[in-house]
């Protein structure tokens, strides 16, 4: 089984927020930094997301045939 991951754009996109309200929750320390970095990236989990978006208030809704 394989997990699926995702950018800071790839969140933002999802969440339909700007990537910087994602990234000042991690200044103000709202939210943990995701376990997985690549190449100082930050790689966030299906379960990362779902913590961002109860964090904004938004709901993590995802259809997979929307992507494609």
């Amino acid at each position: 089984m394989t997990k699926e991951l995702f950018l800071l754009g790839d969140v933002s996109r999802r969440l339909n927020v700007p990537p910087h309200r994602i990234s000042y929750l991690f200044v103000k320390r709202a939210i943990p930094e995701p376990l997985l970095r690549l190449g100082n990236r930050r790689v966030f989990t299906e379960e990362d997301g779902r913590a961002i978006a109860k964090m904004l208030g938004l709901e993590w809704k995802w259809d997979k045939d929307q992507e494609k």
